[in-house]
């Protein structure tokens, strides 16, 4: 049996994402830091974990992406969790009894026409979606709300009063499967990189150029500081490929020749967004 990592608790879109990527029969682990995750992840404690990398509303979670960049851990999977955010309260509460909801920062900020509609509502950050729901019920307080899954109040036996508050309908968190092995498999597709440049003019242009040359295309970049070097950059890219063949292979060496350094972060399958389904 499988020991696998997640962040957060029972209800939290993790848990969600590492059971549609897994299955149910696995014994799976709750943490409350990202960085204790990946360091058990590391010293082989646990043998997969799963990383929120990329929010579609909200952009990419460099905090997160930063460890994979630091640690001996490898992408070898990701798995798309549609948002369902849903305002949570005690069984029987009205809609107008409302007057403080709980809930991550972030919810909270992907819920922001619902703030502005209702103004009366305060807003509350808490620690996580579904802690915010175990907390609301312990406070047991018939004027208080939390915003998360579907699965977290089902969970807490709780009332749904509304589903998908998010803004964005089509919000959607990306989440990195990792492992502390290097597993490439056939079916791979994907490839993330770290990589820093020269300081000097044109040097990132040579990068890009290099996916042009090869007809590879790019799936993202994204820049992110140096915390040693200040204003110094080093960049996040996602490009399509398979490090089997001999393309990729080229590509990574042609990348090397213009970078001062270079982490394959991992190679994988993508999934599609047409696959998801409403939690």
């Amino acid at each position: 049996m499988l020991i696998i990592g997640y962040q957060g608790v029972p209800g939290s879109y993790s848990e969600i994402g590492v059971i549609d990527y897994f299955g149910e029969d696995h014994e799976y682990k709750s943490y409350d830091s990202f960085k204790e995750m990946i360091a058990d992840l590391a010293s082989q404690k646990i043998d997969y974990c799963l990383l929120p990398v990329e929010n579609s509303t909200t952009g990419a979670i460099t905090r997160a992406l930063d460890l994979v960049k630091q640690y001996p851990v490898f992408m070898v999977g990701e798995c798309y969790v549609k948002v369902n955010h849903c305002l949570i309260t005690l069984p029987g509460v009205q809609f107008t009894d409302i007057k403080t909801v709980y809930s991550h920062p972030e919810a909270l900020k992907q819920c922001d026409e619902f703030f502005e509609k209702h103004d009366h509502i305060h807003k509350v950050a808490y620690l996580d979606t579904a802690k915010s729901v175990a907390h609301i019920k312990s406070l047991n307080d018939p004027l208080i709300g939390a915003i998360a899954s579907k699965r977290a109040a089902q969970l807490y036996n709780l009332q749904i009063l509304m589903e998908n508050m998010q803004d964005n309908q089509y919000n959607t968190t990306r989440f990195a499967v990792l492992s502390h092995k290097e597993i490439y498999k056939a079916e791979a597709d994907a490839i993330s990189v770290y990589l820093v440049t020269d300081h000097i003019s044109g040097s990132l242009f040579k990068v890009i150029k290099v996916f042009s040359d090869y007809q590879v295309n790019m799936l993202k970049i994204e820049s992110r500081p140096i915390p040693d070097k200040p204003f110094n950059y080093g960049f996040y890219i996602d490009f399509e490929g398979n490090l089997r063949t001999q393309v990729t292979q080229e590509v990574i060496e042609q990348l090397e020749e213009h970078c001062v350094y270079l982490k394959v972060m991992g190679n994988y399958k993508q999934q599609h967004y047409d696959s998801l389904s409403d939690n």
